[in-house]
């Protein structure tokens, strides 16, 4: 395999190697050196990240429950497979951990005492994020705390942003947001708005994390779609669906790239809508409908998680305790039953990348030098390979 691969030129490797999946990538590392440096790029990162975008062969369905994680490949789940338990590099001490959100393969979960973690379950590698102590006035039983995880493109950095809310009026609130790449925290300015839901965190979508907010404390207040912009690094109201009825119970997720929206009619079923275009306001489309069984207790929270590789089926949460795949085609609902599955459980899907905690945190220009000392490496070598064999 080593003088087959010495053999073949960088671009067509390169190539072949794009296309594989993360587990065999990280075989062929041990192949050569020369495939080492190209795996290891930041550019074929990059490459191979994007390429993972535009199907569903590298995304895992993570189920928590409890102080337990567990993890499924999306191609097994939809041929009846098994759940693998995950260990993962936290310490539970109060047997419950979260999960604060993924973004491009990371990982992000923390525990009872705070500690927090950017872990990539694909190639096992995490980081610590350093303590950050809330500054609020804050009582354990009239605070809520939420963490949105994302990536900013324009600055090419991980970010965890940490909402710290009092239940008192008027609003009092606490904003810190935390750099993969300074590995630091910053306090920002407070938000102008109040949790509706206060143990559901962000989801990330197009350079935004949304949350549901209002802008009062009461009962009957219009929810509003809330989003934090990195680019302005604040908060902006994000247009809904027009025509819903905004004071009934929502949820928010991602679907394809595309922000969803998910709400439940009370006793009529549950409407879910995806905004095509993100920000316009008329890109909103109603993806589905679910209705209510007659014979059947409320149907909850219905999240979609992931389309199926037709196409045509969406794989969807229901009320934390099913998954069901509904055809938009025929609309018919089928339920889907996974050996080890938790009873009650939160969802996350994940891709499987290459993306590493380890090119983050300061990447200063002495790291910039010497992965241009590697490319420059790398293509020497492979000019000097084919001129020995011109010599031959």
């Amino acid at each position: 395999m080593a003088e087959l691969a010495g053999d073949l030129p960088g671009e067509l490797v390169t190539e072949i190697l794009d296309r594989l999946p993360v587990e065999s990538l990280l075989r062929c590392r041990s192949v050569s050196k020369r495939w080492r440096r190209i795996i290891d790029s930041r550019e074929f990162v990059r490459s191979h990240l994007a390429r993972s975008f535009e199907s569903t062969a590298n995304l895992t369905l993570f189920f928590r429950h409890s102080s337990s994680l567990y993890c499924i490949d999306l191609t097994s789940l939809l041929r009846h497979g098994g759940v693998a338990e995950m260990n993962y590099p936290l310490m539970c001490y109060s047997d419950q951990i979260r999960v604060l959100g993924s973004c491009n393969g990371l990982l992000c979960i923390s525990n009872a005492a705070d500690d927090v973690v950017v872990w990539n379950p694909a190639t096992r590698k995490h980081k610590f994020l350093p303590y950050s102590a809330v500054e609020v006035r804050r009582s354990s039983v009239f605070s809520v705390c939420v963490y949105g995880f994302g990536y900013d493109e324009r600055q090419d950095d991980y970010v965890l942003l940490r909402l710290v809310q009092l239940v008192t009026e008027p609003i009092e609130s606490e904003v810190s947001i935390y750099s993969l790449k300074d590995n630091a925290w910053r306090r920002l300015k407070d938000m102008p708005y109040s949790l509706v839901y206060p143990r559901k965190m962000g989801v990330f979508v197009c350079g935004h994390l949304h949350w549901i907010m209002t802008r009062e404390l009461v009962s009957d207040s219009a929810n509003l779609l809330v989003a934090f912009d990195f680019r302005i690094e604040d908060f902006k109201v994000v247009d809904q669906p027009e025509g819903i009825d905004n004071k009934l119970d929502m949820d928010l997720s991602v679907l394809g790239g595309c922000l969803c929206l998910s709400i439940n009619r009370n006793h009529m079923g549950v409407d879910v809508w995806i905004m095509r275009e993100y920000g316009l306001r008329d890109s909103w489309n109603k993806l589905f409908s679910i209705p209510q069984p007659e014979v059947a207790r409320p149907l909850g929270f219905v999240r979609p998680l992931a389309y199926a590789k037709n196409g045509r089926q969406v794989l969807v949460r229901q009320d934390s305790k099913n998954l069901i795949l509904y055809d938009l085609q025929t609309k018919d609902i089928e339920r889907v039953d996974i050996n080890g599955m938790p009873n009650s459980f939160e969802a996350e899907i994940c891709l499987r990348t290459l993306v590493s905690v380890d090119d983050y945190g300061g990447y200063t220009k002495k790291k910039q030098q010497e992965a241009e000392e590697i490319e420059n490496r790398t293509k020497r070598d492979d000019f000097l390979s084919v001129g020995f064999k011109l010599v031959l």
